[in-house]
């Protein structure tokens, strides 16, 4: 029964409502509620604060909650571990995704994944690289796939693929038929930029500062978290932009976008596949990555940051 009670417990902190950890539990909202009072009665402490906005975690919560999740971990880890090297995994992980990555690389690899595991269930949220790597410091996710840097010594980082951000503009746009254009005169056209935090957006920025691009230079007409979005308004002529081009490869193809022949603003970065620093994955994670890695024909390299 404690057992089943930590999880009603984690649900209803990570999730912050006693509805929708109800829903996700299956059971009634007052069977949630009545676990949570006999677990704050048996700690002797209460873990929640109540308000019409739902429930919130202490501090005392926020400690017992990352208790809660490291016994998980390490009950998951032997799990694994006695099942051997069947293979026969069941269980769930907790992943963590650019946009970017999550529009045009995951669901790929999710079809091999969940072919291969049908078993494991895949929770995935996205954000952008500072959303994503909050969530993995804050253990809400198991590993994280993102498109920008990440210099955290908690984590450790490896690449599962390169690609190159490219300048895109509408086949209208003064800059759609010039070869090779100045950088001034391309940073001199109306841009729309993914917003700051996004893995593209830090490439970018980096890459001017070193060719002593002053950031306030640039027009800027519109800000958007959405490399879909960006596409659209592009394709209508507001600006141009940049983007993986990963992204674009079917607009390139069709016509409806065309890249801007500026090869020194164009830039090559990878895309990295992240977990807490420490000893390396095991069980399902490490099946993930073993897969990922494979998909993308790289040999496995730790790198810690």
């Amino acid at each position: 029964m404690i057992h089943y009670r930590l999880q009603v417990f984690r649900q209803v902190a990570e999730l912050q409502s006693i509805t929708k950890a109800a829903r996700a539990l299956h059971i009634s909202q007052p069977a949630v509620t009545r676990h949570v009072q006999l677990l704050e009665e048996t700690l002797g402490i209460p873990l929640f604060v109540r308000s019409a906005k739902g429930m919130v975690l202490n501090q005392s919560g926020i400690a017992y909650l990352q208790h809660v999740q490291q016994v998980a971990r390490a009950h998951e880890t032997m799990a694994q571990y006695l099942r051997g090297p069947t293979g026969n995994f069941t269980g769930r992980l907790r992943l963590g995704s650019n946009k970017t990555v999550l529009a045009y690389c995951l669901p790929e690899i999710l079809a091999h994944f969940k072919s291969r595991y049908p078993s494991v269930t895949c929770d995935v949220i996205d954000g952008n690289t500072d959303t994503i790597i909050g969530a993995l410091l804050d253990q809400r996710i198991d590993l994280a796939l993102i498109e920008g840097p990440c210099r955290r010594p908690e984590i450790q980082m490896q690449t599962f693929l390169e690609d190159e951000i490219i300048w895109i503009a509408s086949p209208a746009d003064p800059l759609a038929k010039v070869h090779r254009p100045a950088i001034k005169t391309v940073l001199g056209r109306p841009m729309i930029l993914r917003e700051v935090g996004a893995g593209s957006r830090q490439f970018m920025e980096q890459a001017l500062r070193q060719l002593r691009i002053p950031l306030e230079r640039l027009h800027v007409v519109q800000e958007i978290p959405s490399p879909e979005a960006i596409k659209r308004l592009v394709a209508s002529g507001l600006g141009i932009s940049y983007l993986f081009r990963l992204s674009v490869r079917k607009e390139l193809a069709s016509g409806e976008l065309v890249e801007i022949d500026c090869p020194k603003l164009n830039i090559r970065r990878p895309f990295s596949l992240l977990c807490p620093q420490g000893p390396s994955p095991i069980g399902i994670s490490q099946a993930f990555i073993q897969l990922l890695l494979e998909k993308n024909e790289r040999k496995p390299a730790r790198t810690a940051h």
